[in-house]
């Protein structure tokens, strides 16, 4: 039988040409996660963006059907038939807090938001946790939200962290506002967390339907001792891109990166559990591939590579390519 996965369109052809492929390289890993061992490719049916894939099986259980709708590009998932009709398909899991909630802040340097998706796809489907329905994911450089607030609509647990005092505030002051507009009760509770060497780490929890948010403000570096050792199933995180800025250091702006993930990723690997997953994405201007992950290595993680793992770069912005590192923790 054969299935397409409609895709969003975005406005900005280039970017849309330029991301099909880690798009593919995205659902080959969903369907890998089932057992459906299948190869995708991009078709246009009447004028849609879609992944194509055929499967030996006579259908998709619920399970499976539900698993191809996380994708992060996910518009509209069915059969496509042999005179050429589409028979939609549902099984796509409602947000848990609102499906706008990582979509309504706008701001300068903000992540797209589906790409984030994707970041968690990239991790959760690389873990061991793929089955499980409630975990726990942290994004150590968390800026104003945006992947914690897509794992909250998949009903888990977010801790992030920032050395931004100011991004942090404006983080749990749209969440708060964002729940009380939809009149969705929460409490709030603030507290601290002791680090060995460091100031006590402040933070400051949100929990509604279920799920907690807990921000702090910390250094990427003490994640682990921040939040906790081998409480992680999962980290993602987008670092910056150093297009206008790089973070300090000698030896320009790729040496600032490499220093700064050597800096950072051993706590990350304090924090993950065992047989958990990193996503991080980074500019290949900045920052390449095999030096991310050396130093993913060198710090006790296991990097992904060939397969899917070698197909996710893509053109972002003049002077921003991105791509993408796993790693698990074995």
């Amino acid at each position: 039988m054969t299935y397409a996965l409609l895709l969003w369109p975005y406005a900005n052809a280039r970017y849309e040409a330029a991301v099909r492929e880690p798009a593919v390289a995205e659902l080959e890993l969903i369907l890998a996660s089932v057992g459906i061992p299948e190869k995708c490719e991009y078709r246009e049916l009447s004028g849609a963006g879609a992944l194509v894939f055929s499967s030996e099986n006579a259908s998709l259980s619920e399970t499976e059907i539900q698993r191809v709708w996380t994708h992060s590009l996910a518009y509209w998932f069915g059969i496509l038939q042999k005179d050429g009709s589409f028979l939609p398909l549902s099984g796509a899991k409602p947000a848990r807090i609102g499906a706008d909630l990582p979509f309504v802040q706008k701001y300068k340097g903000k992540t797209n938001e589906r790409f984030t998706q994707q970041l968690i796809n990239l991790a959760l489907y690389s873990s061991k946790f793929e089955k499980e329905e409630r975990l726990q994911l942290l994004d150590p450089m968390c800026g104003r939200g945006t992947t914690l607030f897509q794992a909250l609509n998949r009903g888990w647990n977010a801790v992030g962290l920032d050395v931004d005092k100011k991004a942090i505030h404006d983080l749990l002051d749209y969440y708060e506002k964002y729940l009380q507009y939809h009149r969705l009760k929460h409490e709030k509770k603030q507290m601290s967390a002791t680090v060995k060497g460091h100031k006590a780490v402040p933070f400051r929890t949100v929990t509604s339907e279920s799920t907690v948010l807990r921000v702090g403000e910390a250094d990427a570096a003490i994640a682990g001792a921040a939040v906790g050792r081998e409480s992680q199933h999962l980290i993602v995180c987008d670092l910056p891109y150093g297009v206008q800025h790089a973070p300090g250091g000698e030896g320009g702006a790729r040496q600032s990166f490499e220093t700064l993930l050597s800096r950072t990723i051993p706590s990350w690997h304090e924090a993950l559990k065992t047989g958990g997953a990193a996503a991080v994405a980074y500019n290949v201007n900045t920052l390449r591939t095999e030096s991310v992950r050396a130093i993913m290595e060198a710090c006790g993680l296991k990097p992904m590579r060939g397969g899917i793992y070698d197909r996710l770069e893509h053109w972002v912005e003049q002077a921003v390519t991105r791509d993408v590192t796993v790693a698990v923790k074995a």
